[in-house]
């Protein structure tokens, strides 16, 4: 018994002070919550390098991974859909935080084609009368509160949404891309972080503090970045950039297609052939996500600029500096292809 005893009485310490496993589902988010946990453990991805989180397929390592998770901190149903059945399934019971399903950040619907459009016919090179509130980004503060966007801040009940499309909300996931965004989420993450290990909660406040402080030096070297670059039309490659296009004033004429998993018509391809030739656009986006071979057909005769724009920083190696990375990147792409 002297020899046991001791054994037994350290078991439960052992356990108790097993790291917390958290999974997230792609790498701008993985970032947001490695910087939180910094100093207290690692957070698992499930999505990666140039893979498109919209159509992923799961390894058995990675579901183990879900199935073995404390806590799963995702976008949600609107980015990675098949991630919601697979939570079901493998992780019936686990906490879990879809981002995009909570309040307290400014919320921008999905667009159209007509959408599209409306900004080119109403607008020199895409400024939406509605996006009027993002064209002054000198103090970010004041960019909590969209004034355009109220009735976007407000999804405590996404039913008509549901309705409306078959399950999937109406606000575009790509909601990273703004770092106001990216500062509310951090907030979020950190409860959801101490809820499930109080033990550290000192670590994540002071941590939490740190980003969101990095969040808004973010913000201003970027707004710094792009305060020369005039408005001129240009193109994406597909419609992930609009919260970034809002928060700093460069807000595409047109997207190639509306999402990276579909492509588009012939007839579209020589619509945008015949915009670029006719209304001066400077620049044609390209990304890992989406085609090359479409912007250089688009291109092809003019005299268009063109840079690749990650939105899911592809070339950058995982952890909490991959989320400066991605935004610094796509700024620097903005910036040499719209001005060049």
């Amino acid at each position: 018994m002297r020899f046991i005893l001791p054994v037994l009485t350290a078991l439960p310490l052992a356990a108790h002070s097993e790291q917390l496993r958290v999974v997230t589902d792609i790498a701008p988010i993985h970032s947001l919550v490695a910087q939180v946990m910094d100093g207290v453990g690692t957070p698992d991805v499930l999505v990666s390098g140039a893979a498109s989180p919209h159509d992923f397929q799961f390894t058995f390592a990675q579901a183990q991974s879900v199935q073995d998770a404390d806590l799963v901190i995702w976008m949600g149903d609107g980015l990675t859909p098949w991630l919601h059945e697979s939570l079901e399934t493998l992780a019936d019971g686990t906490s879990q935080i879809a981002l995009l399903d909570v309040d307290g950040w400014p919320k921008l619907e999905l667009r159209s084609e007509a959408d599209f459009e409306s900004y080119g016919e109403a607008h020199d090179h895409g400024h939406d009368g509605d996006h009027d509130d993002h064209d002054d980004h000198d103090d970010h503060d004041d960019h909590d509160d969209h004034d355009d966007h109220d009735d976007h801040d407000d999804h405590d009940d996404h039913d008509d949404h549901d309705e409306a499309h078959s399950g999937d909300h109406n606000t575009d996931p790509h909601a990273w891309l703004d770092p106001v965004v990216a500062h509310a989420w951090l907030g979020v993450i950190a409860n959801a972080l101490i809820e499930a290990d109080p033990e550290n909660a000192a670590q994540y406040q002071a941590n939490l503090a740190a980003a969101q402080s990095n969040m808004d030096a973010l913000s201003a070297e970027i707004t710094a970045t792009l305060s020369d670059v005039a408005a001129s039309p240009f193109l994406v490659p597909h419609d992930a950039y609009q919260y970034f296009g809002a928060r700093f004033g460069h807000l595409a004429s047109a997207a190639i297609a509306l999402s990276d998993a579909s492509a588009p018509t012939p007839y579209k391809i020589a619509e945008l052939k015949d915009m670029v030739a006719t209304t001066g656009v400077v620049c044609v986006l390209s990304d890992p996500q989406a085609r090359s071979e479409w912007s250089d057909l688009i291109r092809e005769g003019a005299d268009t600029r063109t840079a690749s724009a990650d939105p899911l920083g592809a070339d950058f190696e995982l952890g909490p500096d991959h989320y400066g990375r991605t935004l610094r990147a796509l700024a620097a792409a903005y910036a040499d292809c719209i001005s060049g």
